[in-house]
């Protein structure tokens, strides 16, 4: 009768730890299931979402860098190591100077560092001799570099960067004070360099008060011709988009016309 009690007992146990495993096993498939469920909805949510946003829209083909992308990276290692991908995407995201034909990387190098997400242009892959950057490359057809200096308060305290645009002021010959230019880019500070399309390092004035802009042949005499003058010139630096209009010259009869507030004309 004990033994037969025992055997009993044993059994049971048994069958208890089977159900539990069961249980358990069970609770497992129907997680990966769920998960499985839930994975799938948002793809098709997704997709969907992707759907209506294009709906109507115009797609065509376009590479895309898919991956960061170093100086000097050959075209055909981006290309062999994915970071390089033909899509299509709407008309308007496509800029005229997109590269669409891969054959057309080959034999290049990346000019700048070309990072993830963009739609490649022209320009950002280039012939091996031309992306050994010179300075006379870096300025635009039709203008020239021209350097002048200015200190602490005509330099904008050192918060100008190479890249930004500033309007350059000047005094005239009755002792007031006018606008020469507005608008100016500036190409270098010192010997640093305003960085080239797709770049993600950070840009710093290096504290240099020699200041380099890129602008036409006569724009530089003027420039130059009004450096020289003994109050030389001063600079403002201009948010990017800054719209360019007209300004009279500041002398002792306009001096204190206008609004009350300097944003009132």
């Amino acid at each position: 009768m004990t033994i037969s009690y025992k055997i009993g007992w044993v059994s049971d146990a048994m069958s208890d730890e089977c159900l539990v495993t069961t249980r358990r096993t069970a609770t497992l498939v129907l997680s990966l299931l769920i998960g499985s469920l839930a994975a799938l909805f948002a793809y098709v949510y997704v997709s969907s979402a992707q759907d209506r946003a294009f709906k109507g829209t115009t797609l065509v083909p376009a590479l895309v860098v898919s991956g960061d992308i170093a100086k000097g990276t050959t075209g055909e290692a981006a290309l062999e190591k994915g970071l390089i991908e033909g899509k299509s995407v709407p008309v308007r995201f496509r800029p005229e100077a997109a590269v669409v034909n891969k054959d057309a990387l080959r034999g290049k190098v990346a000019a700048a560092t070309v990072s993830r997400g963009q739609v490649l242009v022209q320009g950002m892959f280039s012939d091996p001799a031309v992306a050994q950057e010179t300075a006379a490359r870096r300025v635009p057809a039709g203008q020239v570099a021209v350097t002048t200096q200015v200190d602490d308060v005509g330099g904008v305290a050192g918060l100008v960067t190479p890249g930004d645009k500033v309007n350059i002021m000047t005094a005239t010959p009755d002792g007031g004070e006018r606008t020469l230019f507005e608008n100016v880019t500036v190409l270098y500070i010192g010997a640093t360099a305003a960085p080239q399309p797709g770049a993600t390092q950070a840009v710093v004035n290096p504290g240099s008060n020699l200041i380099t802009f890129a602008v036409p042949q006569a724009a530089a005499v003027r420039i130059v011709f009004a450096s020289h003058q003994e109050h030389g010139i001063h600079l403002a630096l201009v948010p990017p988009g800054n719209q360019a209009g007209p300004t009279p010259a500041v002398n002792n009869s306009n001096l204190f016309s206008g609004g009350p507030t300097p944003y009132e004309g």
